[in-house]
């Protein structure tokens, strides 16, 4: 049997992306993925093709951030962590949700992404993540959440 995790860290992370960061008023709707770049963990989502589609194309249309999935399992077409083309993503619209921030934050400040699909507080170049802030501050890139209420 394989080693999945050989070394541990001293103090357990607050959380994860992708990780629904409380309970507070939310709601998590499903799409079918598009296209064939993966979509991590807390990643940003919007509007695809289809009318149930999602993809990770940057536009007016965010539908939120995806929502971690227990259980799935690593292929060699699937990396840890992620949902592939044709999965049925948990994608978070409202309530707070871990994400991977590129950059520092501060609490409140708007949240952006970046082409590349990076969450980031800078605008210059980024679309809007509209209603979404980060609740908050981190003095660089980092695990933080954010929120829309």
């Amino acid at each position: 049997m394989a080693v999945l995790q050989s070394t541990f860290n001293d103090d357990a992370p607050k959380g994860y992306p992708g990780m629904e960061a409380d309970g507070e008023l939310s709601n998590i709707i499903t799409r079918t993925l598009e296209g064939a770049t993966a979509c991590a963990f807390g990643r940003a989502v919007y509007q695809g093709t289809a009318a149930r589609g999602a993809t990770l194309t940057p536009s007016a249309n965010l539908l939120g951030f995806a929502v971690a999935r227990k259980g799935l399992a690593v292929t060699s077409t699937r990396a840890a962590d992620t949902f592939i083309a044709g999965d049925n993503v948990p994608i978070k619209n409202r309530g707070k949700i871990w994400v991977a921030s590129a950059a520092a934050a501060a609490a409140r400040g708007k949240v952006y992404v970046t082409p590349a699909g990076a969450i980031t507080s800078a605008s210059s170049g980024n679309t809007e993540a509209v209603g979404w802030e980060f609740d908050d501050t981190i003095a660089a890139a980092g695990c933080v959440r954010i929120a829309r209420r």
